[in-house]
């Protein structure tokens, strides 16, 4: 692990420093350094960060430029790669903590244009003494989390010999099995002696110690939602988990960096503006869109809704011209995420399945999931079930992938995990009281392997199967399909109007850039002229930065709203769109 950290200014004077094992801080190991950071170049590095050694200890630092500080991380100089990873994760946290706590903002109001300390100051971040101790409790409680983090990372050396005795002690028990060869004349060659097993790098179990499973780790209510007064439980806001993590970055004003940008801000206004003006101000944000995923299509239908909204209009008082253009990008951004009908689910399926009496049988609240191949449908409809569990409905999860080998098989494994979220005493494997994969609350309904006509049978027998046995609600989760092969979407619409289900979603991945447009159009399309989609998954969001374009083509397209975004693999990884942080993430 690390030494020490400190951030201080140019003439020396310390802002923070912290031990990271407890004890004192050694101010001779950084006045060393500054020493030598004057005096000696800066050794060449692989970290981002330039290093500089001193006597057994090694200086990671960075210099930043818009107020002068130096934030510096110490660890021992015998490096190994885990360490000099924890020294630019912490750099990286200080700064961006630093930053977004409004600490630059302190030093630069007591220092004023010049850099040096106004006179009626004692030091650099007066009046930001709550700030700073804010910062330091910040910095502390997410530098426990990087060490921990660092615990559970694997070692190298021990996992190569670990593989290497597991290799050995399976080869002791049984007859090494061998591997497949097959000679010019296409017939299995048995000469081969391969062992196999040098082959499996999968993990050797102790004695009964089960398999870990990714998708149950870190699922805990906190990290989902929220429980309301009346029982509801609703999920948490993308910019709940993302904002936060960007540390302000989405943060679009920018400061006057002269006096004419200055005077422009603030004199300038009550200016007619005409499409000579607007022209170069859109190619750079038209630019910027396309950077970020938004397709031409949408990106030049944005463009002309500036046009529309501004040309012939003024300029407020102390607006430029590129300002009220920003504004009004925004407001058209705004303007097509905002959903323009109710996603109010919970109220809607609890209206559909309300019993008079706890034996009144009623038709459950169905959902169909779609989309194309390898965008997570299965796996955002397994948490779109832990949402609804959580809800205290009764789920039966229908497998309508009749087609693809093994999907039956995955949505097995899901209902089995979340049968143990739901029961602890759930044993995997184990049937429920009817017979069936899950528990009393989720369950798996399967009907093999087949064509078509097979899907629509399977889907009809799951309502009847949900209503006899008393399911608030259903999901179907379908085959993969290419939205630009009629073959392939033409059973969609023979499948809806025949099953009739509550609501469809489809399943867009963020990472698939300008082509959303005709996927989301496509698939809109395919249910014929009565029925289109209803709502939007966004999967895999947290896989592309700032770069969510992807999310504004396909409601722009289509005008369907988006209900959920997927953030992450474990159920609970799942969040309501939060519209001003998507806008403000695309405009930053």
């Amino acid at each position: 692990m690390i030494d020490q950290v400190a951030i201080f200014t140019p003439n020396g004077q310390v802002l923070f420093k912290y031990n990271a094992v407890g004890k004192r801080f050694a101010e001779k190991q950084f006045n060393k350094f500054i020493y030598q950071l004057i005096s000696q170049s800066v050794m060449e590095s692989d970290s981002k960060y330039p290093v500089i050694t001193v006597d057994s200890h090694a200086f990671m630092f960075k210099e930043t430029k818009q107020v002068r500080l130096f934030f510096v991380v110490s660890y021992a100089s015998v490096q190994s790669i885990e360490l000099v990873q924890e020294a630019e994760e912490v750099i990286g946290l200080t700064t961006k903590l630093w930053e977004s706590l409004g600490l630059n903002d302190v030093i630069s109001a007591n220092c004023g244009s010049s850099g040096q300390l106004r006179q009626d100051r004692a030091w650099v971040l007066e009046g930001g003494e709550d700030k700073l101790l804010k910062f330091e409790q910040y910095f502390a409680a997410k530098y426990e989390d990087i060490k921990e983090n660092g615990k559970n990372q694997p070692k190298k050396g021990a996992v190569a010999s670990k593989k290497k005795q597991v290799v050995k002690k399976t080869a002791s028990k049984q007859l090494a099995q061998k591997s497949r060869k097959w000679g010019a004349n296409g017939m299995l060659d048995d000469s081969d002696t391969t062992d196999s097993t040098l082959l499996d790098f999968s993990p050797d179990l102790d004695e009964g110690q089960e398999e870990s499973n990714d998708s149950l780790r870190g699922v805990t209510e906190e990290s989902f939602g929220k429980r309301t007064a009346s029982g509801d439980f609703l999920i948490k806001e993308i910019d709940d988990l993302l904002t936060a993590n960007k540390g302000g970055n989405a943060q679009k004003t920018q400061k006057p960096n002269s006096a004419f940008a200055f005077i422009q801000k603030h004199w300038f206004g009550n200016k007619t503006i005409t499409e000579e003006d607007l022209a170069a101000i859109l190619e750079k944000l038209k630019k910027q869109l396309l950077e970020k995923n938004v397709a031409p299509v949408t990106v030049d239908y944005l463009a002309s809704q500036v046009s529309k909204d501004l040309v012939g209009t003024k300029t407020a008082n102390w607006t430029s011209v590129k300002d009220t253009a920003v504004q009004s990008l925004e407001k058209a951004l705004t303007s097509i995420l905002t959903p323009s009908v109710s996603v109010d689910l919970l109220r809607e399926i609890q209206k559909t399945i309300q019993r008079k009496d706890p034996s009144e049988k009623k038709d459950p609240y169905v959902f169909s999931v779609v989309g194309v191949n390898g965008v997570g449908k299965s796996t955002n409809l397994s948490k779109l079930a832990f949402w609804l569990l959580q809800n205290r409905f009764k789920v039966l999860i229908v497998a309508c992938d009749t087609f693809r080998s093994g999907a039956v098989e995955q949505l097995r494994v899901h209902v089995e995990n979340l049968a143990q979220l739901t029961d602890e005493d759930h044993v995997r494997g184990s049937k429920n009281s009817r017979g069936k994969t899950g528990n009393d609350s989720i369950e798996l309904f399967e009907a093999g392997y087949g064509g078509s006509d097979l899907v629509t049978r399977i889907g009809k027998q799951a309502i009847k199967y949900a209503n006899e046995n008393y399911f608030d609600v259903v999901l179907m989760d379908t085959a993969g399909r290419r939205h630009n092969d009629a073959t392939l979407m033409s059973p969609l619409k023979s499948f809806a109007e025949q099953i009739k289900p509550n609501k469809i979603i489809m399943v867009g991945e963020a990472l698939v850039g300008t082509d959303s447009v005709q996927q989301a159009r496509n698939f809109n399309q395919a249910f014929g002229k009565e029925r289109k989609l209803d709502f939007f998954i966004i999967s895999k969001c947290d896989t592309v930065g700032d770069m969510l374009g992807t999310m504004v083509n396909m409601v722009y397209a289509t005008g369907i709203p988006i209900l959920f975004v997927g953030v992450g693999q474990t159920y609970t990884d799942l969040r309501t769109l939060s519209v001003s942080w998507a806008v403000n993430t695309l405009m930053s």
